[in-house]
């Protein structure tokens, strides 16, 4: 009998050992093709619904809040791999804007509780703008059926362009359209 539950044991320790080197090859596989992937991005100029969420301690802000300055805006949730594997894009994204009066970042979690979205930045050292929302918070026009939902507004309030999935933000395609949205 202790001899069935050692080759047991082993056995499930050599499952579990493959299936962790599976997820992490199937991650970087995906973090690859998230690199390689700039968004395609389309002015659109249409008004905007307003998304309600709150700070990682508790106070509320609304979309309609940041009028006046560009808004790059992901929903995203820790459990969502392609959101994990774009995050460093949208690090490097955060920091070539870094200080910019002009340009807001809001990266909405949802699906998660602050802690996690704190212990999850912590781990990865990011230091983006975090927020937590919940799904009824969040207007229909905003669910595209696909996580991470990336959305752009003008300084108008209008959302200029939206994209459905992982994608490279730090791309220079990404950069030049911020900046026409900020001379505009």
């Amino acid at each position: 009998m202790h001899k069935i539950l050692k080759r047991t044991a082993a056995a499930l320790a050599t499952l579990a050992l493959i299936a962790l080197c599976a997820a992490f090859t199937l991650f970087k596989l995906i973090q690859k093709r998230i690199d390689n992937h700039a968004p395609h991005l389309v002015a659109r100029n249409i008004p905007a619904a307003d998304l309600h969420f709150q700070t990682l301690d508790g106070n509320p802000h609304a979309l309609s809040d940041y009028k006046g300055k560009v808004v790059f805006l992901d929903l995203w949730g820790t459990w969502c791999i392609q959101c994990v594997a774009e995050m460093p894009t949208v690090q490097k994204l955060y920091d070539h804007y870094r200080g910019d009066p002009n340009v807001q970042f809001l990266i909405v979690s949802r699906l998660d509780t602050p802690t996690k979205v704190e212990r999850y930045a912590r781990i990865n050292r990011f230091d983006l703008p975090f927020y937590v929302t919940r799904d009824q918070d969040i207007p229909d026009s905003m669910y595209l059926h696909q996580y991470p939902a990336t959305f752009l507004y003008t300084k108008d309030g209008l959302l200029a362009a939206q994209h459905a999935g992982g994608a490279n933000w730090s791309d220079a395609s990404v950069i030049h359209f911020i900046d026409h949205l900020r001379a505009n």
